[in-house]
């Protein structure tokens, strides 16, 4: 239960330097999730704390393997603890002819909590991806698929079809995700047996400058709805959220030494519980700390 972050920031690693370079390239990413419920009759504050670690073998591909600890505070009820595990591999294909680089990934996700209710431990997650960058970093595009395994033979499948392309000479850089979620039990899934909702993302790269200067800002804003989702750019699924209908979010990044970087976001969800007819927000603030060596 995580929040959408810049693509890019997530997939830059740049190396401390030595005499003689090595082929790989090592990132550890601790991260810090604290949020608040507002007008929720059940959910009182989210806490999620992770770490992840990437190895890349120069351009051609690399892993990441992470954990994080998600707690969910209720209100009339014990408190919700999640165990978050994942697993991501990807490969890197240059295209003849200066066209481009497809990337081919898999993510692998597994998530076990104490619910009383049952219905949300013990989710697997398989998230496969295919991505095209143009050789000029100008035009973007993805498919992405996920599958996900609940308890009581719940499954769910998700499309996330996605376009991004920059302008101003890079400056500026626009990206848009679909997420069509299908299969849905209605009784599971606020009455919905699928969901159909947009991520559009605005992101400002700015000159370099001072450290207290960010190297980037973006406006995102979702439209629509989602439940079950999972987020490949997060690196995260949302097993816990009930149904989301609309959010915005804010986030700057700063490059604090030529392998260390800083990213921080405020954003606000908007959910539904259907059962009890509970409309509510979530406010969350996040923190990544990225160290590349």
């Amino acid at each position: 239960m995580k929040i959408s972050k810049t693509l890019t920031f997530m997939l830059a690693i740049l190396p401390l330097g030595s005499a003689e370079a090595s082929p790989w390239l090592i990132g550890v990413n601790p991260s810090l999730t604290q949020g608040s419920y507002s007008g929720s009759v059940l959910r009182d504050t989210l806490t999620d704390r992770g770490i992840r670690v990437t190895a890349n073998y120069l351009d051609e591909g690399g892993i990441t393997a992470g954990y994080s600890r998600t707690r969910v505070g209720m209100k009339t009820s014990p408190s919700i603890s999640q165990d978050n595990w994942l697993l991501s591999g990807h490969l890197n294909h240059y295209l003849d002819s200066g066209n481009g680089k497809l990337t081919f990934r898999l993510d692998g996700y597994r998530l076990n909590n104490n619910d009383f209710a049952g219905g949300t431990g013990g989710v697997t997650t398989y998230a496969p991806q295919i991505s095209w960058l143009s050789s000029d970093s100008m035009k973007y595009s993805d498919l992405g698929f996920a599958y996900s395994s609940y308890p009581n033979q719940l499954t769910v499948k998700q499309y996330t079809p996605t376009a991004g392309f920059g302008f101003d000479r890079g400056s500026d850089w626009i990206q848009l995700r679909a997420y069509l979620i299908r299969g849905l039990n209605p009784a599971r899934a606020e009455g919905k047996s699928s969901t159909t909702g947009m991520d559009a993302k605005w992101t400002h790269y700015f000159s370099p400058g001072s450290l207290i200067m960010p190297t980037f800002a973006s406006l995102g804003i979702f439209l629509g709805e989602k439940i079950y989702a999972v987020d490949m750019d997060a690196m995260s699924v949302a097993n816990l959220a009930d149904l989301q209908r609309g959010g915005e979010t804010v986030s700057l990044g700063w490059k604090m030494a030529r392998n260390v970087k800083l990213f921080a976001l405020l954003g606000q969800s908007r959910y539904r519980n259907a059962l009890i007819a509970n409309d509510y927000k979530l406010n969350v603030g996040y923190l990544d700390l990225s160290v590349d060596w």
